[in-house]
């Protein structure tokens, strides 16, 4: 079986216990308006542009099949209706100004990747998490990877925004040893300004997890936007449902950076990026205070 990915990052300890390999696949059904990986969003490949390195040779432009890119206001400007992603523009430019985001692999690639670094993840009780995008997207090849990784004693977890419907959540739990789930907001009205999404089945799919698998093997992770979720009220609303549910193991929080904002732009989103502003370090200690009065260990994923 193929899937999509567009990263493989070796050596990750901020995504479960231990030395861990990560593996990002492409898709994801939520929007963010804070988004690290943009290029997550779309399920199909994409052809970034990185217009800081481009000598505007036309090189591409001369070789693209489809006529799809043209050289505007000193930049190469794509047009995405004829474009087809066939990625000869990435292989005639002479300085790697372009580069395909998102690739076909098959399981048994990825099972053999991960195996490379077994002895990391033996050695500091690791393993392989998946991450995206949203990896329930591509259900039916996350499992086929997770139970793979199982068959070969490596330990695996998702990172999932819980947007998924409750019918997989059966064979989830076959197969994840431990899920990291995004809670961003308890209004779901709120939430769906700033994600797309209503949280109701988030919440719900959180719940249903937690009762079925324990606190032991899921941990809720909190992504702290400025002007989104960090006021007190929504911070202790957050704490109320984990307390609600008896959740008892660690909360994780996820400080905002702006680092995309280089990401949006050379996939041609760059009209979509949107600085959140800045989190200060009494924010994050406030909030970190306010979990900790309700009992919860805090750790702060930098």
């Amino acid at each position: 079986m193929k899937g999509i990915i567009f990263d493989i990052q070796n050596y990750a300890i901020y995504d479960g216990p231990g030395i861990r390999t990560l593996i990002f696949l492409k898709g994801c059904p939520l929007k963010c308006v804070w988004c690290q990986n943009p290029e997550s969003q779309k399920l199909t490949p994409q052809i970034s542009y990185f217009e800081e390195k481009c000598l505007k040779c036309e090189s591409c432009i001369n070789a693209c099949p489809n006529k799809a890119l043209q050289l505007q206001n000193d930049k190469i400007v794509r047009n995405e209706e004829l474009c087809t992603t066939c990625g000869t523009c990435v292989e005639v430019c002479p300085n790697q100004v372009m580069e395909m985001v998102g690739k076909e692999i098959l399981v048994e690639e990825l099972v053999e990747i991960a195996l490379r670094d077994k002895p990391f993840y033996d050695n500091s009780g690791g393993g392989v998490t998946i991450s995206g995008g949203e990896p329930t997207m591509q259900i039916k090849f996350l499992l086929e990877i997770l139970k793979a990784l199982q068959e070969k004693g490596i330990h695996t977890a998702i990172e999932t925004c819980g947007y998924f419907n409750d019918d997989i959540i059966e064979e989830l739990t076959k197969f994840v040893d431990l899920f990291l789930f995004d809670i961003k907001h308890i209004d779901s009205l709120i939430h769906k300004e700033y994600t797309g999404v209503p949280n109701d089945k988030i919440l719900a799919n959180f719940s249903r997890l937690h009762l079925k698998i324990g606190s032991e093997r899921i941990i809720p992770r909190i992504p702290i936007i400025p002007g989104v979720n960090t006021d007190e009220d929504t911070i202790k609303s957050i704490a109320s449902f984990l307390n609600k549910i008896k959740y008892n193991g660690p909360v994780h929080l996820m400080p905002y950076n702006k680092l995309a904002k280089t990401k949006y732009e050379k996939v041609g989103m760059g009209n979509l990026y949107r600085d959140m502003g800045e989190l200060s370090e009494e924010d994050l200690q406030n909030i970190t205070h306010l979990f900790q009065s309700y009992s919860f260990h805090v750790v702060i994923n930098h």
